[in-house]
């Protein structure tokens, strides 16, 4: 992968300059350490981190190019000898930072918020309210790109500058388009930015990424360089004695403190103040730190400004640390010079060319690369705050650098502009890119389930924008019913991110089943069949994985018809109880069942909760998939609403053939799928279950189907139309779509029947079923009356054509 892009967009040779040089060049003369030379930093972005950016990409980003705001930290390191390879120290005597980057990186909130260099006119509100104060908060984005194509072909040297360069100008006081035109306003963030371009392989679960880590660069021949004295880079404690190493802590420490109100980060930039004769030796003065800006530099006097020393926290870390304590200090030479310490920390290119640009300094300057042994994290909330001289463990260079000029920055025509650079390099110290493949962290339920979102939510980027997935996959479906219909609803749900699914069935599964319900295998149906229910549940997560939620629950469904004995009321009460309980705790509901007098009292509980009820029948060679209607005035009918007598026992006095549900192989699938389609289309509109359906067309009379320039918006969901009734036969392969409205006098949604259900519970339920001949239920919801009074005027029909007769 790294040799596809060893021939793109290579990076400039001005870029090389960052390249370590070895200790013995080093130590060779002087003249070698002329040029400051400069240690990049390096990306570390943690797994979780993109998986948080491939869940923000399907998401949220969806097919945006845009670049995303992320958030990152860098701090010092502890210096680690190279143990694989003890001949690398010689080649890279130092590491650089670590950009470091995690699943909290990624954040919305964070495009107004900001580290410790703060710009002038920032206020207390910007910064991170959860910030950790012993680290370097910096600000960067992402570009993730849609194709690996455009990866390969984008040029790199210009994005870099097209994203970067007029951040990196207006914190340095440079307008991006006038470079004579001075920003009121600048951001120091920019100053420690960095740039991320990714392609993310969702489907494969890899990722291909370039970091950058912006900095200005002068023109060829124009870097910044060490002035010419012998003591250009030395240690701290060389400079200004173990004095001055703990008064520069203890300053830092204080400023600090002072900065916990504003809960930022550890300031990367600082300005310390020395004091008059610009020594500490002796007891003679103190050191006052603050935040380097552009008005607290302007606000310094004369003599303040002359004894200004410019901090950078210098995130570097040699093999070889010299370090220093209180009471103690080592170097390599009797002149008190420090070869092994150089190069210096990547951020020290934009201070440079930010005293140079901003505050319009020349000349010589002192900088120091911060270098503590450790950072404890101060609390905010924490008492008695105190320094301590313990903690102070120094490594710090005092550098004497010539600053370049403003002209130094701008390149020769045909540029005759601003640039800036700082692609790092690969694994391979080459020009290109890196990579990561996640799927070997990432466990097999985690991987089930990524896999099955991914279908739906590449839905949300250009087709369905309203898709509510996490609706979906949160919501509770109770399924009456785990045989032919029950499977195939059951799989189809899954692959609509459906992660909740109940079954509700006291079958046992026989040897029958398996090739026609496809959650069954023929080792369920030993020893007598396990529970349909039970058996259903366990396939579901055995198929899709851990993160699906399946029980099943081994209850009868009291039906009217079908009588029980009084010691047998027990158990039929708390099958009941169950069932209401299941209704209750469910947001959608389907009736799968094989018989009519089953779906009554799921019928009745869907209506008396007022759940969204979904039911599927089949035949020989028809099915039929409706909706119930809701509890509006103008409400839908329901199953039993085209019946004009009660439901009764279906299966007695039936030959075989009538009393299984014998049907064309191909049919159960199809009325699943349309169930399920139809449940998804009227979840997504606003009423939900109280959602008119469509008026039926009557221009031809075989044809029920709605005509699409007939729908009105109302009656549209974002997947379209929601019949309420949908009719299929596969001898002429056609569908109808019927709507019906509720009946008056329906046996299993009327006014009637449903109060009575909600005030006597299981003792209507007992009535109903155990009345055998259907008069209670029908007496209950007025079909009896209104039966009887279309009986007396068809008598009145036949007395008129009587005497029609006799005339």
């Amino acid at each position: 992968l790294f040799s596809l892009f060893q021939s793109i967009n290579q990076i400039s040779t001005a870029q090389n300059q960052t390249v370590l040089q070895p200790i013995h060049l080093i130590n060779q003369s002087i003249m070698s350490l002329e040029i400051v030379r400069y240690v990049p930093f390096q990306s570390c972005a943690e797994p979780s981190f993109w998986m948080k950016l491939g869940e923000h990409k399907l998401n949220t980003v969806q097919l945006s190019e845009e670049p995303v705001s992320v958030k990152a930290s860098y701090a010092i390191q502890s210096s680690v000898s190279h143990r694989l390879d003890p001949t690398s120290a010689q080649v890279n005597p130092v590491s650089g930072g670590r950009i470091r980057l995690d699943q909290d990186s990624i954040n919305n909130q964070f495009d107004n918020s900001t580290h410790g260099a703060r710009g002038d006119d920032d206020d207390d509100d910007d910064c991170l309210s959860d910030t950790r104060n012993d680290v370097v908060q910096v600000k960067g984005v992402v570009k993730i790109l849609n194709t690996i194509e455009s990866f390969k072909k984008i040029d790199k040297n210009e994005l870099l500058n097209m994203h970067c360069l007029p951040g990196l100008l207006n914190a340095c006081g440079i307008s991006f388009d006038d470079e004579n035109t001075q920003y009121h306003q600048s951001n120091m963030d920019a100053l420690t930015s960095f740039f991320c371009l990714c392609y993310l392989d969702l489907k494969n679960h890899k990722v291909l990424y370039w970091f950058a880590f912006p900095a200005l660069v002068p023109v060829a021949g124009k870097s910044p360089r060490f002035a010419a004295r012998e003591d250009h880079c030395v240690l701290l404690s060389e400079a200004h004695g173990e004095e001055g190493v703990v008064s520069l802590h203890k300053a830092v420490f204080d400023l600090r403190v002072r900065l916990l109100s504003k809960r930022c980060g550890y300031p990367p930039f600082l300005m310390a103040i020395w004091s008059n004769d610009g020594s500490i030796g002796g007891g003679v003065g103190c050191i006052t730190c603050m935040e380097l800006s552009e008005s607290n530099f302007s606000n310094l006097t004369q003599v303040e400004k002359q004894n200004c020393k410019f901090v950078f926290l210098d995130p570097t870390t040699p093999s070889n640390r010299h370090s220093s304590s209180s009471g103690s200090s080592s170097t390599d030479g009797t002149d008190g010079t420090v070869p092994m310490a150089v190069p210096v920390g990547w951020p020290l290119r934009n201070l440079i060319a930010f005293m140079t640009l901003k505050l319009g300094m020349e000349g010589h300057v002192e900088v120091i690369a911060f270098r503590p042994g450790i950072i404890r994290r101060i609390e905010a909330h924490s008492t008695g705050c105190c320094f301590d001289v313990k903690d102070v463990k120094d490594s710090s260079l005092v550098m004497h650098i010539e600053l370049p000029k403003k002209d130094d920055y701008m390149w020769s025509p045909p540029q005759n502009q601003f640039i800036c650079m700082g692609w790092e390099l690969n694994a391979r110290s080459k020009a290109g890119p890196r990579s990561v493949n996640l799927a070997p962290l990432l466990s097999s339920a985690h991987l089930s389930q990524q896999a099955t979102d991914l279908n739906l939510k590449l839905m949300k980027w250009r087709m369905i924008p309203s898709l509510n997935l996490e609706y979906l996959s949160n919501m509770k479906v109770l399924l009456f019913g785990a045989g032919t219909l029950g499977c195939s609803v059951a799989r189809t749900l899954l692959g609509w991110g459906v992660r909740n699914i109940q079954f509700v069935d006291n079958g046992k599964v026989s040897y029958s089943n398996p090739v026609r319900q496809n959650l069954f295998e023929v080792t369920d149906c030993e020893n007598g069949g396990k529970d349909k229910a039970i058996a259903a549940a366990y396939a579901l997560v055995r198929i899709a994985g851990s993160t699906i939620q399946s029980d099943g629950y081994v209850v009868t469904i009291p039906m009217p018809g079908h009588p029980f004995h009084e010691n047998e009321e027990d158990v039929i009460r708390k099958d009941t109880d169950t069932i209401q309980s299941l209704v209750d705790e469910s947001d959608v509901i389907f009736l799968l069942t094989d018989t009519r007098e089953s779906r009554w009292l799921p019928t009745v509980m869907a209506k008396a909760s007022n759940k969204l009820l979904i039911n599927a029948a089949l035949g020989l060679d028809s099915w039929l998939v409706m909706r119930h209607g809701g509890n509006t005035k103008d409400r839908l009918g329901c199953y039993f609403c085209n019946d004009v007598v009660a439901p009764e026992n279906s299966t007695n006095n039936r030959t075989l053939d009538q009393q299984c549900t014998v049907t064309r192989p191909g049919l159960a699938p199809l009325a699943a799928s349309m169930a399920v389609e139809l449940c998804m289309a009227v979840l997504h509109h606003k009423d939900k279950q109280d959602a008119l359906a469509p008026p039926s067309s009557r221009k031809d009379a075989s044809s029920f189907s709605p005509t699409a320039g007939e729908i009105s918006d109302e009656l549209v969901s974002p997947l379209g139309v929601m019949p309420h009734q949908i009719r299929g036969s596969i001898v002429s392969y056609t569908m109808m779509t019927p709507t019906v409205p509720a009946f008056e006098y329906c046996t299993g949604c009327c006014k009637n029947v449903v109060e009575t259900y909600k005030r006597d519970r299981f003792e209507f339920v007992k009535r109903v079923c155990c009345n055998t001949d259907g008069n209670y239920l029908e007496d209950i919801s007025g079909l009896s009356s209104f039966r009887s009074r279309a009986n007396a005027m068809m008598e009145d029909c036949l007395d008129w054509e009587e005497e029609d007769e006799d005339e």
